[in-house]
């Protein structure tokens, strides 16, 4: 998907309500339309709608989770963020332990999501592996997922390749890439508690 910094339209609008730097609730605020809108570090990203590829890889991945971790673990698609310093990033898929999601209306508190997966495209490449990267792990989520379509300067062999960033219990974080071709074992965090539940995939099933 193409992400971008808006620099033009609503902001630019002089009678626009809508004024950087933005928040979460900003996104509550938009008129609908088909593009997809997220805050981060205090700007208005905009996304088109996802390929068919990528909402087949996801789809996939939520059949997985869905299969694998404990029933009582919530998992959603495309559920705003609410970061401590206001940010609203919408992963493609996160894994939360919430009670009542639609107590939630304008986006789930970071403290309870543990796990996000985000799908890269070549045109929102940079905000997934940097940006994405950045702010997750300042907000303390422990674990992120991320899924390369093509090759890149990490990894030059079959793809899809799933990397996983976690955090340890000494702070540290450790990354794991999985390559399409070999089944691997892969850490999902399901709880405030920091429990680990270990997914064995092979990424070329997302891409089957």
């Amino acid at each position: 998907m193409v992400a971008a910094t808006v620099e033009t339209g609503i902001e630019e609008s002089g009678d626009s309500v809508w004024r950087p730097p933005y928040t979460v609730d900003t996104l509550f605020e938009l008129p609908e339309t088909n593009l997809r809108f997220e805050v981060l570090e205090g700007k208005l990203i905009v996304s088109p709608p996802p390929t068919t590829a990528h909402n087949s890889i996801y789809a996939e991945l939520f059949r997985v989770f869905l299969s694998t971790l404990p029933k009582e673990v919530r998992i959603l698609t495309n559920n705003a963020i609410r970061l401590p310093n206001g940010d609203g990033p919408i992963p493609d898929l996160l894994v939360g332990t919430v009670a009542r999601p639609a107590a939630y209306p304008k986006g789930l508190p970071a403290a309870q999501v543990h796990t996000v997966v985000e799908v890269v495209s070549p045109s929102n490449a940079r905000t997934d592996r940097v940006t994405k990267t950045r702010v997750y792990a300042e907000a303390g989520i422990p674990c992120y997922w991320r899924i390369e379509q093509r090759p890149w300067k990490e990894h030059l062999g079959p793809c899809p390749a799933v990397v996983v960033r976690l955090r340890g219990k000494d702070d540290e974080w450790r990354q794991t890439i999985a390559p399409a071709g070999t089944e691997t074992e892969l850490p999902v965090v399901v709880d405030t508690d920091g429990t680990i539940v270990n997914v064995t995939l092979d990424p070329a099933r997302l891409a089957a």
